[in-house]
């Protein structure tokens, strides 16, 4: 009987010892996920994070719930991935990630985690255009930014609420109280000044509007310029102040190719850092390969070692052609991810309820405008460089065109009757493209550049 009994307490310390080093693995495996997600986030490869922190996520389910170490990786890795999935228009499942991990952060008492989740619920929230719900996390993060005597993210909040939130909504009263307590915590001024100066732009206050963003245009960031020299050529186009109102259009074109440049410059460092993680992965895999084979040239001789420097070659060979490809086809790939792009295509083969529902922002737009800009080497800039006259809304609907999509789809999308849509192309070509001089049709113009 005692022998059995001890047998019984034996095998239950084997099965518990065996569990907890089972849980242990797991665990790390969901630690290592979740730092591979951090590094593909950080080199902004947001697919390939995606992909790390849901292998992370399914690892650490299978770990004891209770544990607060556990919950507090859990946290991070919904936080992470529900970032990801804001970031590709997955709106509703991103909600769920960040409200969970709100509500296990809360349970850990973890506050400086607890601010980015709740920083992350009102940007999904603001982007769903629930403007109360937004308000209310981004309330609860300030709060809780204030007692953390965190000013520097205070300060982002403030410059996000009132730049993402107030001024989208059109809340201008708030998000210039926002932006001038931002301001007078330290915040970027000329980003300060530009929401302040657009907010007090679309009040129709022009004097204050063009105070601020003059002091905007001292920004070093030439978007920022450009967005202020902007709001300044309307403003003075309204005056009646010609002269200003053609120097700052000017500016605002110098400012935005420099954006477009430094923009493709930072794409391409992007893709340079995602190559070199894959790089380094498969270095890692071949000194790894490299052991064993040095093992195999020991113990087989010469032959197998002039078989590993073939098969060096070969991989060599092969990577450098891989590279090749591979940067030949990001930028293809870029606008077949692009939302406006998704969109347009799927009015194309089919236009039903379901596709007419979108939304399509602002920088949704830019990214289409310059990706089709890179596509066709330098389409908008040579377009502006022979009709300075276009704007955002004319380069819009210039790319569009470009890519082929019907006069249908493009009314569509911009929210037009295909007539009405007709009558602004037209107008376009008369009035901002030569059109008393070229006899040529707006696409053929288009087609010709």
């Amino acid at each position: 009987m005692r022998k059995a009994l001890l047998f019984i307490v034996t095998l239950a310390l084997m099965v518990g010892l065996t569990s907890c080093r089972q849980e242990a693995h797991t665990m790390k495996e969901a630690e290592t996920s979740f730092q591979e997600g951090l590094e593909q986030r950080a080199a902004r490869n947001t697919e390939a994070a995606a992909e790390s922190f849901s292998n992370a996520l399914l690892a650490i389910n299978q770990c004891n719930q209770q544990h607060p170490e556990v919950k507090r990786l859990k946290a991070q890795i919904e936080d992470n991935l529900g970032a990801m999935y804001w970031k590709h228009g997955l709106s509703d499942e991103a909600l769920t990630l960040h409200l969970d991990a709100v509500a296990l952060l809360r349970e850990l008492d973890e506050p400086a985690l607890l601010l980015k989740a709740l920083q992350n619920c009102g940007r999904v929230t603001a982007s769903m255009q629930r403007v109360l719900e937004a308000q209310a996390y981004y309330h609860e993060a300030m709060q809780l930014a204030e007692n953390l005597y965190d000013t520097a993210f205070l300060n982002e909040l403030l410059m996000e609420t009132s730049h993402d939130l107030y001024l989208e909504s059109g809340d201008y009263p708030q998000a210039i109280a926002n932006a001038t307590r931002a301001l007078s915590n330290g915040a970027d001024p000329s980003f300060c000044h530009l929401v302040i100066g657009l907010s007090h732009y679309y009040q129709s206050q022009d004097s204050l509007a063009i105070m601020h963003l003059q002091e905007a245009t001292q920004s070093p960031k030439p978007s920022v310029r450009m967005s202020a020299y902007q709001g300044l050529c309307q403003l003075y186009q309204y005056a009646g102040d010609y002269p200003k109102a053609l120097e700052c259009h000017e500016l605002y074109t110098e400012n935005m190719m420099q954006d477009s440049h430094d923009f493709s410059r930072q794409e391409m460092e992007r893709i340079k850092a995602e190559y070199n993680l894959k790089l380094q992965k498969q270095n890692i895999e071949a000194e790894h390969r490299l052991k064993n084979v040095f093992l195999y040239l020991i113990l087989g001789g010469l032959i197998a070692y002039l078989c590993v420097v073939l098969l060096l070659l070969r991989q060599k060979t092969l990577n450098a052609k891989l590279k090749t490809e591979e940067m030949k086809s990001q930028l293809e790939l870029a606008l077949k991810k692009n939302k406006v792009y998704v969109t347009a295509l799927a009015l194309t083969e089919q236009i039903t309820s379901s596709t007419l529902d979108f939304n399509l922002s602002e920088a949704e737009w830019n990214d289409f405008v310059e990706l089709v800009d890179a596509l066709h080497d330098g389409f908008t800039q040579r377009l502006l460089a022979q009709y300075p006259s276009l704007n955002d809304g004319d380069l819009q609907i210039c790319c569009l065109a470009k890519q082929g999509f019907s006069n249908q789809v493009i009314s569509i999308l911009l929210n037009l009757q295909t007539a009405s849509y007709a009558r602004r192309k037209s107008r376009i070509k008369q009035e901002k493209m030569n059109g008393l001089q070229d006899e040529r049709s707006f696409e053929e113009i288009i087609d010709s550049l």
